[in-house]
Formats: C-alpha cells, structure tokens, sequence
C-alpha cells in the first residue's frame, strides 16, 4: 500500500471535501468518497490501496477508513421472495448499494447507427479521452510578476459582426430591480449597444478547452439529478420500481418499498426523520369529507393535513385518481435518524421540481412546522458505501440518481492537481490569475438604427439534462438497454447550439401570448450585420497558449462562434475575424513607434495556429493529419460550428425542438446522433 496524507479542506459554502497526498510522489489525488465531517483528520498519516489507478482501499493505524463496495449485478428477473410485504404493513428495506448493469462507454462512443433519431437545437462535441497538460505552470515555472523576452504580450482586437440577431439583456435600474418588469433592451451602457467581455471570455475559454483537450469544465461535478420513473418506457421504471413498489401479478396488488415519516429540524442547520409505523392509502372522497371536517381547510393538491389519525397527504390531481395517503403519528419511542448534509443540499439544489409541489426542508424551517411536516422516504447507499436517504412528499416522489454529474466524467476530467492549457491561461481561484483580458466590445461609429425593436421570441423549451439519452453517451438505442444517470456511462461533452437562418424565432400566434403571458418575454435584439469591436489583452503568453486563443478566434472558412440568448432559436449567430498586435518591449525603448506591428503581427497568425496545431497533434500521436481541424472529434466541432450546415438541417427540420403534442416524440426516448452523422 502507498503512504499518503490526508488533506482536509473546506469550501466557500463550508463543506468538507478531502484529498490524498501521496508521500513518494508529492503529488495529490481527489477523494471524494470520503466525507469528512471536520477537519480533525488533517495532515493524518494513511495508507491507500489503488487498483487501476482508482482508489480501493484508505486505512489510518489499522482502520479502514474507506474501502469501494461492489455488489453483484442486479439480475434482469427478481426471483419471488418471501420477504415481499402486504401493501400497507412496515416497509422492506432497500439500503443495500447496487451496481450498474452496463459497462462504462469510452469518451466518443457515441452510437452511430440510430434507427429513429432524436433531434434537438443543440448538440455534442465527445469528450477526450485524453488531457493534454499546459507546458508550464504559472506562477510555479515561471513568475507572472516579470515580462518574459521568449512569451508574447499585446492585444488581439476582434472585428465582430452578426450574421443573424443578436440578443444580450441589458441590466436593470435600481426602481426597475424592486418590481416585475423584464428589461427586452439590448446591453447598452452609456446608451450604446456593446457586447459584454464576459459573454466574449466564457464564449473562447470554453473553445479553447475543446480544442486543446482539456478537462471539461461546464459542470457542476457535485450536481445530482432526480427521476420518477413509475410510467416510463425505458429501463428506468426498472430502476424506479426497485426501490419504490412494484405490482405482484399473484395477488394482484402494489407492493410499496418507500417509508414513512415526520422530517424535522434539529439545531440551526441539521435535520432528520422520525419514522412513522404505518402509513395507508384512503379514498379520495373519503379524503375530502375529512378536510372538509378541518377548521379553515379546503382539499387542494400537494397538501397535507393534520388529522386525529395522523398526517392526510394529497399529491396532485392526476388523472383517475382515487386515492391519497395517510401517514401514522410517530410513537413516542420512534428514533430519529440523521439526514445527511448533501442530501439536503440535493433536495435544495432540484431544479425540476415543480413550483407547485411543496419543498419540504423550506417547511420544515417554518415556526408553524416545528414539529415537523409528514415525508415519504428510501434509504440507500452510494457507491462509496455511505447512507443516504431520498424523500418526497407524496408515495411516489422523485428519487435522487446515485451518481453526480462528476461521477459521470472519466478520472482525468475530475483531477484538481492537473493544469490544463485552458486553465493556464485562463487562470483559476486557488492559484494563479489569468493572463487574458476581455473588453467589451463596442458597436462600430459609423452605424445607427441597428435594433429590431420589441418583439417576443418563442419559448425557449429546451430538454434539460435529465434526458439522458440525449445528454449521456449512449451505445445502443434500444429504450430497453439506455444508459441513465444509475449506470456508469460517460456524459456527452460540451454542449453546443446548431446555427440557423435567424428567420424564425419570433412568435406569431397572438393568442398563445395573450393566454399565457408569464411564460413569454420581450427582446430587442441587434439585427443581422452589425458591426462591433472588441479586445483581448494578453500577457506572457507561450507559443502554444497564443495559437490556442488564436485557433479558437480564426475558424475555418464557413465556420461562426455563437453568443448572447436565443441560440436555440437561431440567434446569435457572429463571424470574428482576430487581428494581432504584439509588444516587441526590447525594441520599444529604442524605438517608440515600433512597440505594435500589424503588419507583422498578423502575418504571424499562421504560424501560432500552426505551433498550436501541432503541439497538440503531437501530444495526441496523430501523425495522418493535414490539421487539427482532421482529427476526428474536431470534426465534430467544425460540423456544429459551420453556418451553412446548420441552415440547410433546420430547412429538413432535423434540429428543430422535440413536440409532446399533437404526438409526443419524447414518449420512445430516441437517441440524439454524433453532429457529423445528423448532416
């Protein structure tokens, strides 16, 4: 076993995360299936077993302190047991952690043969298997404090002009800010329309990330999504009725798994849940009549109530429904259980849950609630062998995936100790800073007139992550065998917006608007050929790290970056054209006018691409290439970034939004295609 130390740090949001420091190497690894509670165990001495490069096994003066749990692979037919409980008796517990049943996909094994393709505004350039490391560490390899004779300072100005609307909201005024109004005017400070350095700066960082291999960095690794599998078509509802209920086709009745429960507050920033004996279902006029007994009470969706039985819960109005639910009073003698931190936070984080549908931890705060607010609840554990609970408030909530979106990521993207050409350049929060400056681009003198005026777009419905077979690698489009956010397939990579003609975003059917006012907006977007100029700053600059900004602003002949909002819709659409100005500090002293050369410095815009190129060709061992652009998964970002391609897939409607009515195309879940098969 190797020597190591355990490093414990805590985050802005005060959380605990650990990391190993390997003594022989000095070098560390992230350990997140450790979650230290404080940070006792810092700098203590441990010993860690590693298979394949992953850790296995972690033990402090003869304690384990973590060791990875595998569990055989659930069958594909549960065999009849005994231990199957009647439908309103004590619950079976489902504690016990599972494997996947699938082997993890490669990065890029994205199927390629789809019998019924989806289709989307958007797609995915694949991850990389591979990281390419910066050259040299700033900071560490070289000082950022001094300006280097062999690395490049100056400027790159940007000649920006939009090939369909472009839309960025301007910020609101103070008087605006305290009421309801949305501001459709386009960023305008001073008056003038300009495009702000920020949208510039993540626009070319996270290109810079593709091309040069780097860690993906557009996700939230600790971000754990949530289902409700009951109804579906795909291997999910499996996966749901593990742990929820399942019919028994013998005596002919549902067999629930969840529990019962009160959850509570306890101190200032921790909960738990007291269990409940028994909890049963109750017919729904038989419901009603006993709120209509309740002083000031009125029957209504996603509400509970509470009764001399217990707790009466209503879940929502769904269609033929006869029953709701009651849950027991605790005993006295019940025993509370803790909730774990990031259970809690998971529940806080759920962005689709709906408004309507009561946030329990936001009640249980509530001085009226202090005695708690009636749950239902699964306990499980996680790969790393940790107890976590899920809870909702109806029987058949939505269940917490087992997996983050960072378990979902190869290895190499997860490792902090690794600096990557993006983040070298870039800067980070810990380290070091950034050696790029973005200006906002500002609208060229000679124009006016260049808004649209108000209009209203189309609303923007976009699938959001939790479809998985669009955002998860998939190597089968069988809706039987798709890979979710249970198994241990790889996600997607970066997601990016198809262009399109900027001729259709604008909504048209009056009526639509009128009758559903909150869920549209206006905009006053800029219109098509309008000229800005914007400005990047560098500072010691590599070679490499100057051809990767420089590849990443000059694109191919055809080829358009993408800003602002409404890139679903077709806007946003604008072609850059980079021009570089370098400091050649040595000869400014002798001679002032000759600090900055056009001329010269443009002339050299090939040769930094050029050095960049083959840098990272390099490094990739790909010796049957003309360029960068040839390997295959920068294929796949040419064929996304291509304006005229993107034109002629929205003619054939291969990249419009999926429809629910009149017929739903989501019900099979088709699987969204690499971009070089959709064209």
């Amino acid at each position: 076993m190797e020597k190591a130390k355990l490093i414990i740090k805590t985050t802005k949001k005060g959380k605990h995360i650990a990391e190993l420091l390997f003594l022989d190497t000095n070098k560390t690894m992230p350990f997140p299936q450790f979650t230290p509670q404080n940070a006792s165990m810092n700098g203590q001495e441990v010993e860690v077993q590693r298979e394949q490069g992953k850790i296995s096994k972690v033990q402090t003066e003869g304690k384990v302190i973590y060791a990875m749990t595998v569990s055989p692979p659930s069958p594909s037919r549960r065999p009849p047991s005994d231990d199957r409980r009647p439908s309103f008796s004590a619950p079976r517990r489902t504690d016990a952690p599972r494997t996947s049943r699938y082997q993890t996909a490669r990065p890029g094994q994205q199927i390629s043969n789809v019998r019924s393709p989806a289709h989307a505004p958007y797609n995915f350039i694949p991850l990389n298997e591979k990281i390419i490391a910066a050259e040299k560490i700033p900071g560490q390899d070289f000082p950022l404090n001094v300006y280097h004779q062999t690395r490049h300072t100056g400027w790159i100005d940007l000649e920006i002009e939009t090939q369909t609307p472009l839309y960025i909201r301007d910020a609101l005024t103070m008087e605006e800010s305290n009421s309801d109004r949305v501001n459709p005017d386009f960023f305008s400070p001073n008056g003038q329309p300009q495009i702000p350095g920020s949208s510039l700066r993540g626009m070319v960082r996270m290109l810079v990330e593709i091309v040069s291999f780097g860690k993906f960095g557009a996700a939230d690794r600790e971000k754990r999504f949530y289902f409700r599998g009951l109804a579906d078509k795909s291997n999910l509802r499996q996966d749901y009725q593990e742990r929820m209920s399942s019919f028994d086709r013998k005596s002919r009745r549902a067999i629930y798994k969840m529990s019962a429960g009160v959850l509570r507050k306890k101190g200032r920033f921790d909960y738990e849940i007291v269990p409940s004996e028994k909890f049963w279902q109750i017919a729904k006029p038989k419901a009603q009549g006993i709120v209509k007994q309740l002083k000031d009470q009125r029957y209504g969706e996603f509400k509970f109530y509470e009764t001399g039985e217990g707790y009466l819960v209503v879940s929502g109005n769904m269609q033929n429904k006869k029953k709701d639910w009651m849950i027991a009073f605790p005993s006295s003698g019940a025993k509370a259980f803790p909730i774990h931190e990031d259970d809690i936070k998971d529940y806080k984080d759920d962005a689709t849950r709906a408004d309507t549908v009561p946030n329990l931890v936001e009640l249980a705060n509530r001085k009226q609630y202090s005695k708690g607010v009636p749950c239902f609840y699964v306990k499980w554990q996680d790969r790393f062998g940790r107890s976590r609970v899920s809870f909702g408030h109806t029987a058949m909530f939505r269940l917490a995936y087992e997996r983050t979106v960072g378990e979902h990521l190869p290895d190499a993207h997860n490792d902090d100790a690794a600096i990557d050409i993006a983040e070298a350049i870039f800067g980070n929060e810990k380290t070091f800073a950034g050696r790029v400056f973005f200006e906002d681009a500002r609208l060229n003198f000679e124009q006016t007139d260049v808004l649209m005026g108000e209009a209203t777009p189309k609303i923007l419905s976009s699938p959001k992550p939790t479809t998985f077979q669009h955002y998860l690698t998939q190597h089968r489009d069988d809706i039987r065998q798709l890979s979710h956010y249970n198994t241990n397939a790889l996600i997607r990579g970066n997601k990016l917006y198809w262009h399109k003609s900027g001729d259709n975003w604008q909504e048209t059917d009056e009526a639509a608007i009128t009758q559903h006012q909150t869920q549209y907006t206006k905009i006053n977007p800029v219109k098509p050929q309008t000229k800005f100029t914007g400005r990047i700053r560098f500072e010691n600059l590599s070679d490499v790290e100057l051809g990767a900004l420089l590849f990443s602003l000059d694109l191919p002949e055809g080829c358009c970056h993408k800003l602002g909002m409404g890139k679903p819709l077709g806007l946003g659409s604008v072609k850059i054209i980079p021009k570089l100005f370098l400091s050649d500090r040595k000869q400014r002293y002798s001679d002032f006018l000759a600090e900055f050369d056009l001329q010269e410095s443009q002339q050299q815009i090939p040769k930094f691409k050029q050095k960049f190129e083959l840098h990272i060709c390099e490094a990739l061992r790909e010796q049957n290439v003309h360029t960068l652009w040839d390997v295959k998964r920068l294929k796949e970002l040419r064929t996304m970034l291509d304006f005229e391609k993107g034109v002629e897939l929205e003619k054939q409607e291969k990249i419009r939004y999926m429809q629910i009515t009149p017929q739903n195309e989501f019900k099979d879940r088709p699987v969204l295609p690499m971009p070089t098969i959709m064209v």
